[in-house]
């Protein structure tokens, strides 16, 4: 009797100064457990999210080390990288030369891989079967590489000018620079841009749907062919038809990410009626 009353007053008293010591200390445990290293992160630019703003895009080789993009994407831009997507290697890419009238850039960059070849325009037909490969971005985060197929619809008339056709396979913003690729798996279109729906809905009560544009490869092969790049063009090949997945499996490893930067006080040019991708 005489042992449990000396020992009780101590273990409660030892209880309380145990819980007061845990209460203090659990603000610094949790805000050490708020910021974990994480070692999966794969190796990417990733800019200051509180000085610049990064946007994506596509890009598809034409000639070794050399690169096709959408030139809206790299607007302003201070650095340009390309890369395998989520999980793959990136380098630094430099601008050779763009073209804001048909919304194209050229690229150079440290990169393997196999030269798209690109089909003279007079040669390709309307109806035709088309895939898009691209980097579309998926909830507002890039993502990686997807193939979307459909048909060319028909040629598009902008603002007197008719140097793109509309395609019906599905695309998203970061798609912009991307390849529309025939059965026979040449080039036959750079993705532009994709009608605006809300705003056309707005306008005419109606609510288009899928509705995209990409520039001619005409116009694709004279871009290239002023930088003197060394390029291949062949009449399309309506006999050779691979299907979807032969068209990934060839021709993705040709068709790079782009991320690019920029100080966030720069305003990106918006284009009424179109959405950029």
């Amino acid at each position: 009797m005489i042992t449990t009353r000396r020992l009780g007053l101590p273990a409660k008293l030892i209880f309380a100064l145990g819980l007061v010591l845990a209460l203090m200390l659990l603000p610094a445990v949790k805000a050490q457990g708020q910021a974990p290293v994480n070692e999966s992160v794969p190796a990417r630019p990733s800019p200051s999210a509180g000085a610049t703003e990064f946007s994506t895009a596509t890009a598809f080789l034409v000639a070794p080390r050399l690169l096709v993009s959408a030139q809206h994407g790299l607007i302003n831009r201070d650095r340009v990288f390309v890369g395998a997507g989520r999980g793959g290697k990136f380098v630094r890419a430099k601008v050779v030369a763009t073209d804001d009238r048909l919304d194209l850039a050229l690229l150079e960059a440290d990169v393997a891989g196999e030269p798209l070849a690109i089909a003279a325009w007079d040669s390709v037909p309307i109806g035709i079967e088309v895939a898009a490969l691209g980097f579309p971005r998926s909830a507002g985060a890039p993502g990686d590489q997807r193939i979307t197929t459909g048909i060319l619809n028909g040629e598009h008339q902008q603002r007197g000018r008719s140097d793109w056709f509309q395609l019906s396979a599905e695309i998203h913003r970061g798609n912009s620079g991307g390849p529309v690729i025939a059965a026979d798996g040449t080039v036959v279109g750079v993705i532009s841009h994709k009608l605006d729906a809300l705003r056309t809905a707005e306008k005419t009560n109606e609510l288009p749907q899928n509705v995209n544009f990409a520039l001619k490869s005409q116009h694709l092969i004279d871009f290239l062919r002023a930088q003197s790049v060394p390029i291949t063009v062949v009449p399309l090949n309506r006999s050779r038809q691979q299907r979807p997945f032969e068209l990934f499996q060839r021709h993705s490893p040709s068709v790079l990410m782009v991320i690019s930067t920029r100080p966030k006080s720069q305003a990106e040019p918006k284009v009424q009626g179109e959405t950029r991708n």
